[in-house]
């Protein structure tokens, strides 16, 4: 193909629906570039490529995605505008948000690309409030609760910028880390401006909401965190890429004892374990489900079986009509009151 035809594929791809089909298309227009010489498209090629697989799956390839480009940039910059850098240095902070993610990319290799990161953005004058925030989130992860708090106060110190993640989604990831080390208290504190509305984003309150409704049981808040769950289930059941924070909510459903929505749940969602977002959402998702599977046999509901779609016996058929469709997610109940008072 030629350098043109490549680039009217190009502009062709970029127009597809986010997902298989896309991705198929963007690496074919990368082995092209490739085959034939051409830098500047096999980088644009790329950070379609990236994004492509940040909005649908398998993030962990945005790594290598990430890497190629910035040697190629790094070694012929004359024939890159600053909008390459700019999305590059966006895409280099995703490929490092990446880690924890999954278990394809190696801990080393992840170390590695965080600290270029980190020297890149200090050579560009940027803050290192993103470097902070990543290598919080990493310590974390692996299980190095005092580095991830050393780390979290650095972030919270650090001076904001473009290169930050947007203000409304900031204190959510705080307050997912301070309930998870059992700090209930600081991690309402934490997104307390964002359910004021004080600061918000187009993913707010629904993942604020989300990210307490563990600290309130914890705290004895049970209206609060029933609303919380009542309100952002309403918006995260028909979200794929949120099947972490629906494992949240299957949390939610197991320890305030409502068992029977937690089963609800699970029936509604288990079918997106067959192509998630990314590992390990996968695995918080099956380890909630797991939970409420258990305490629902313990309740003596063990003769319920949760199914995904196509994985059960096929339903009676109909006598007459149309064929039954997917079952929808559960709807939430018009109010929370029925949930306020957890089960015993």
């Amino acid at each position: 193909m030629t350098p043109e035809e490549l680039l009217a594929a190009l502009e062709e791809a970029r127009d597809l629906p986010d997902g298989a089909g896309k991705i198929a298309a963007l690496e074919r227009i990368v082995r092209l570039a490739d085959a034939t010489g051409e830098l500047r498209l096999g980088v644009e090629a790329r950070i379609e490529l990236v994004e492509a697989h940040q909005y649908h799956t398998e993030r962990w390839r945005i790594l290598p995605l990430v890497t190629w480009c910035l040697d190629v940039v790094d070694r012929y910059p004359s024939i890159f505008d600053l909008e390459h850098v700019e999305l590059l240095r966006w895409h280099h902070k995703w490929a490092v948000a990446a880690v924890p993610t999954t278990p394809r990319i190696a801990l080393a290799d992840g170390l590695a690309a965080l600290d270029d990161l980190a020297r890149r953005y200090d050579a560009a004058g940027r803050s290192p409030r993103v470097g902070y925030q990543l290598r919080c989130l990493i310590a974390d992860h692996v299980g190095d609760e005092a580095a991830a708090r050393r780390w979290l106060a650095q972030w919270r110190a650090a001076a904001r910028d473009d290169t930050c993640d947007c203000a409304g989604c900031e204190p959510v990831r705080q307050a997912e880390l301070l309930a998870g080390w059992g700090d209930w208290a600081e991690a309402i504190a934490a997104v307390e401006p964002v359910l004021r509305g004080e600061i918000s984003c187009t993913e707010q309150p629904e993942a604020a909401l989300a990210a307490v409704m563990l600290p309130y049981l914890h705290l004895g808040r049970h209206a609060e965190a029933a609303e919380a769950h009542v309100t952002a289930y309403r918006r995260h059941r028909f979200e794929r890429d949120r099947l972490g924070v629906l494992a949240q909510h299957l949390r939610f459903c197991a320890l305030s004892g409502h068992l029977t929505r937690g089963l609800d749940l699970l029936d509604a969602h288990l079918g997106w374990l067959d192509s998630p977002y990314d590992e390990a959402a996968a695995m918080e998702f099956a380890a909630a489900g797991a939970l409420v599977c258990r305490l629902a046999s313990e309740r003596g509901l063990g003769g319920r079986r949760p199914l995904p779609p196509g994985h059960g016996p096929p339903p009676p058929p109909r006598l007459g009509g149309r064929p039954p469709g997917p079952t929808p997610p559960p709807a939430p109940p018009a109010t929370a009151a029925r949930l306020h008072t957890p089960h015993t």
